[in-house]
């Protein structure tokens, strides 16, 4: 009864704040899998950018304390990602955090960070999970954007039941490695944590239109089930990017490396073990004040040990937008992607990429937000069983967001995400509507 009863005051309070004031759109959500998104990704984390945002923190001496909360209300007409005979279900998703600064000196900054991610179903509570973060950095900071930061990031993570697709964004956004069964095998829940350790070092700009960075990093997988403990792994990455800014032109261009060796724990799982070898390179030309263009390009090599039954892999991933402003508070993206991308399976079955899309963006002092509209295809090399057929998927995606801040320490959003996709396995379709309201706190 309580439950209902807040859920009801959390409605009634975005619909009044949404009354009385006009939208536009903004923060995103995933429309492939809308709750593997937020503090589960693994996205870099900027202490920089999150400082910037402590604008009503707490000061205890130089320390700063922001403590934070969102609540998402949120209906999803395909929880399981099913194929057909759909399950529906509203479920509310808590998302307390923590951030704490403290500047040692003028040039030695530390802080540490713990998130949580709370689901509860109101049907479906087998889905009902806790994931949790904590990170910590210690960074070096000198004249010249001469700098230096060791961090270490701990995830209590789990991957919910469901059905598996073709498409994995969520689990790529975790970096974990989830082995292709096929269009629609049901998965049953897995319980994992990791931990990233890193450091990085961005050297001192000795020549002004040029800038150097390189990165280090480990990452430590395991699974707390012995059914999974043959996908415990270990992987090494060791990247640098280099970025000239053409002085003549307002032209940048980067590029570098970045190699990964992966080390299964498991002896049965030592075929799996693989060498990665990246090659980005980025072009952005600013045309005038109004548009830019960028093409950002990556040719990637897997190789795998002698006697593997899992073949080497050469692929590339091309990407070209060009982004418009339309006025001070208002742009446009247009973006296209081909790339042809490694599949996890046995015998590495490749598929081409397909994805083209539309993205506007709005934004004023209180009201922000976005429309996404995109649609990819992906089709494979070759053909997988015994079927002879060839695998291939239309899918198609419309994402809007609108986050209204009436002030600077609460905000109230909604977030509706659509995705259909059509494989020619029936067992492999998906449709799927997942509608979000918000409010959120900052302190």
């Amino acid at each position: 009864m309580g439950v209902k009863y807040f859920r009801f005051i959390l409605l009634l309070v975005f619909f009044s704040a949404a009354y009385r004031y006009p939208c536009g759109m903004s923060e995103e959500i995933d429309v492939d899998n809308y709750e593997m998104k937020g503090l589960s990704a693994a996205s870099e984390f900027n202490i920089m950018d999150e400082l910037s945002l402590l604008y009503n923190d707490i000061h205890i001496g130089p320390v700063g304390i922001k403590p934070s909360y969102q609540v998402n209300e949120i209906y999803d007409d395909n929880v399981y990602d099913a194929a057909e005979e759909e399950v529906s279900d509203l479920y509310t998703l808590h998302r307390p955090s923590l951030l704490i600064a403290a500047p040692f000196s003028d040039y030695l900054l530390s802080h540490f960070k713990y998130d949580v991610e709370i689901y509860d179903y109101e049907h479906e509570q087998e889905r009902d999970r806790v994931n949790q973060s904590w990170e910590g950095s210690l960074g070096f900071y000198f004249a010249n954007d001469f700098s230096f930061v060791f961090s270490d990031r701990f995830r209590k993570h789990v991957i919910p039941p469901g059905f598996q697709r073709r498409s994995f964004g969520d689990i790529d956004d975790l970096d974990i490695p989830f082995e292709d069964q096929g269009p629609n095998v049901f998965v049953g829940k897995r319980d994992l944590t990791t931990n990233i350790a890193s450091f990085e070092m961005d050297f001192p700009d000795f020549f002004p239109n040029v800038d150097f960075l390189i990165r280090y990093n480990n990452q430590d997988v395991s699974y707390q089930k012995d059914e999974f403990k043959s996908d415990d792994y270990n992987l090494d990455t060791l990247g640098a990017i280099i970025e000239y800014n053409y002085p003549l032109l307002p032209v940048k261009v980067s590029s570098g490396f970045v190699y990964s060796i992966q080390r299964y724990d498991a002896e049965t799982s030592k075929n799996r073990d693989n060498y990665k070898n990246d090659i980005p390179l980025n072009i952005s030309w600013t045309i005038n004040q109004k548009n830019e263009i960028y093409l950002n390009t990556n040719y990637r090599t897997s190789k795998y040990k002698k006697h593997s039954n899992i073949e080497n892999f050469e692929g590339w991933n091309v990407v070209l937008g060009d982004r418009y402003l339309i006025n001070p508070v208002s742009s446009v993206e247009i973006y296209g992607e081909r790339s042809l991308k490694e599949q996890r399976q046995a015998n590495n079955n490749s598929y081409f990429y397909t994805k083209v899309g539309i993205k506007y963006i709005n934004q004023h002092d209180r009201i922000d937000g976005y429309l996404d509209v995109y649609y990819w295809n992906m089709r494979f090399a070759e053909s997988t069983g015994t079927s002879g057929v060839v695998e291939d998927v239309d899918s198609f995606h419309v994402h809007l967001n609108v986050k209204y801040r009436p002030q600077k320490w609460w905000f109230a959003e909604f977030d509706y995400s659509y995705a259909n996709r059509d494989n020619t396995f029936d067992s492999g379709d998906l449709l799927k509507n997942a509608v979000s309201l918000g409010l959120g706190l900052t302190f």
